[in-house]
């Protein structure tokens, strides 16, 4: 009897033994298969992330600007990923669309106040301020890097505080390099804000609080008028300047303005700058 109890004891043990191995076993494959599903999921966001933020799938053209990506087919304003001059890393830019054909490659956004555009050298060189879809400034070096592609001409976007859509169109925009102060010369002026250019053309360095470029000997615009911008003895512009809201932007000299469409002191609503290639 006690034989029998033993031997079906051993037999149930080994029963088990073998039952525990197969679990073993099996764990360490679903551990595995966990682990695969894992890696592809992670592989699998990677693309929806690449294909969200950048408009490119692998082995796909790197655009060095907006108007290429136009040119490529994408026709919708929003966030673009360009290489500009072939660089491995991209910069993140808004691309208008729609304007005048589109194909432009936005700098400058001003629409609600958001944000402080009374910076510093650095800040205004580098993209330190900005939030893409927001009001942004996209730097000077990227600009400056951006023109050196090719021939570009700018175009100006403004908005009064009444509706009236107001543009000034150049024909030529060329900025120079940090060493040269990022002086801009512009050619070809047209457009609907004023029969002459609020922007100086002839060549302005760029001025902001902290490194005064301006052409007036004891003015310091930048520190009077506020904003990061190419003052020509403080001149007939700013679009950097403080944001007031409406009724408050009357008599305004530090405001957003631009001479030639509301006059010396109203400042604006909305403004954007933006380039593209002059051959577009």
């Amino acid at each position: 009897m006690l034989n029998k109890i033993a031997y079906s004891f051993n037999t149930q043990m080994t029963a088990i033994e073998s039952l525990e191995r197969q679990l073993r076993v099996a764990s360490i494959n679903n551990t595995a298969l966990q682990r695969q599903q894992a890696q592809i999921m992670e592989s699998v966001h990677t693309l929806i992330n690449m294909v969200a933020t950048t408009g490119l799938l692998p082995g796909s053209q790197m655009w060095k600007d907006c108007a290429d990506a136009y040119k490529a087919g994408h026709s919708d304003s929003g966030l673009y990923q360009i290489y500009i001059n072939n660089r491995t890393e991209p910069v993140q830019v808004f691309c208008d669309m729609e304007t005048g054909g589109g194909g432009w490659t936005v700098f400058q956004r001003r629409f609600n106040g958001s944000v402080d555009f009374q910076r510093s050298w650095k800040e205004y060189k580098m993209v330190w301020f900005w939030d893409v879809l927001g009001e942004h400034w996209l730097g000077n070096e990227a600009l400056y890097l951006l023109n050196s592609q090719g021939q570009y001409s700018m175009r100006v976007e403004l908005m009064d505080w009444e509706g009236n859509p107001a543009h000034a169109y150049y024909d030529r925009f060329t900025l120079t390099s940090e060493i040269q102060q990022y002086r801009l010369y512009l050619r070809g002026y047209s457009g609907t804000a004023g029969r002459q250019s609020s922007l100086a053309t002839n060549g302005i360095s760029f001025s902001t609080r902290d490194q005064d470029n301006d052409n007036c000997d004891h003015c310091k615009c930048a520190l009077m008028l506020t904003g990061g911008w190419w003052f020509d003895a403080c001149g007939f512009s700013n679009l950097n300047g403080i944001y007031y809201t409406v009724g408050h932007n009357i008599r305004k000299l530090n405001g957003i303005k631009w001479h030639h469409f509301r006059g010396p002191s109203y400042s604006l609503r909305s403004t954007s700058m933006m380039i593209r290639p002059y051959d577009f």
